[in-house]
């Protein structure tokens, strides 16, 4: 009987790994049990952190990231101090004051505690601190329709006032959130910058209606206790362009503008960057 002749076993191709065209930054020791948040179109780190009663910088260490504004859509992000079960409710219409602490010992960055604003009576101009952006199912939350052309910069070296009248809350005495401009109610609000509009809503704690522009120089400007808005979201607008009128919504008991300038994620003192 003869030998069965023996095969060579076939090559094998090597297979080719594709690497993510998004990568995300690596996260230092994440929990099992740590709180993932995937970013949706039109989020930043500054609405995710006050969705969350975070700071942003908190979630940028807790993420290993470089920068707030080096973020994408569909990123997984571990929320600090959250456990799994720690997601924010959406049918709770009153934000939990206090946040739950981790067991483990938390970093400086996470440990920074919300601003926190003295009482003072009603009709004083009271600061907003620490508001949360409360889920809805109202359309100023359907994804940011991208506009055919990106908004371009109008070329002033300043941001333009978006109404006129006395300061009657500074930086400082806001907490570092932003100032209050006395106004009359109805008064023209106008945007400061060329930008789109992100958000079109009154979902933050304080804020009352509240419009926010995205600006192509990396700032958001934020305008607040508005009497009415007249812009929707994704809309693109020039410096100048009327975005609403100045009321009393919100935390205030006075006709006024709670006006912010954020850089990224960090607010910042408009005053110096304002028009004179």
């Amino acid at each position: 009987m003869s030998a069965q002749p023996q095969l060579a076993p076939a090559a094998v191709a090597p297979k080719t790994v594709l690497a993510s065209t998004n990568p995300a930054p690596a996260l230092a020791s994440v929990p099992s049990d740590a709180y993932v948040h995937f970013i949706a179109s039109g989020e930043s780190l500054y609405t995710i952190a006050r969705l969350y009663n975070v700071t942003a910088q908190a979630i940028v260490s807790a993420n290993g990231m470089s920068s707030p504004d080096k973020i994408f859509v569909g990123q997984k992000i571990v929320i600090p101090g959250m456990k799994g079960s720690g997601a924010p409710k959406s049918e709770l219409k009153t934000p939990t004051v206090t946040a739950t602490l981790p067991e483990s010992k938390p970093t400086q960055a996470a440990t920074q505690a919300p601003t926190v604003v003295a009482e003072v009576a009603p009709n004083e101009s009271t600061p907003i601190a620490s508001p949360k952006l409360i889920e809805t199912d109202t359309p100023v939350n359907k994804p940011l329709v991208q506009p055919k052309a990106e908004p371009k910069l109008s070329g002033a070296d300043k941001f333009r006032w978006p109404v006129s009248g006395r300061v009657i809350t500074d930086f400082a005495n806001s907490k570092g959130t932003g100032i209050n401009i006395e106004a009359p109610e109805g008064a023209a609000v106008r945007a400061a910058e060329n930008g789109q509009v992100i958000y079109v809503g009154s979902g933050v704690e304080g804020y009352g209606n509240l419009v926010l522009i995205r600006h192509p120089n990396g700032f958001v400007s934020a305008y607040a206790h508005l009497k009415d808005m007249s812009v929707a979201k994704g809309d693109v607008v020039n410096r100048g362009d009327s975005i609403g009128s100045a009321g009393m919504t919100g935390g205030v008991s006075r006709p006024q503008l709670h006006f912010e300038l954020r850089k990224g994620a960090t607010p910042v003192d408009p005053v110096p960057l304002l028009a004179s």
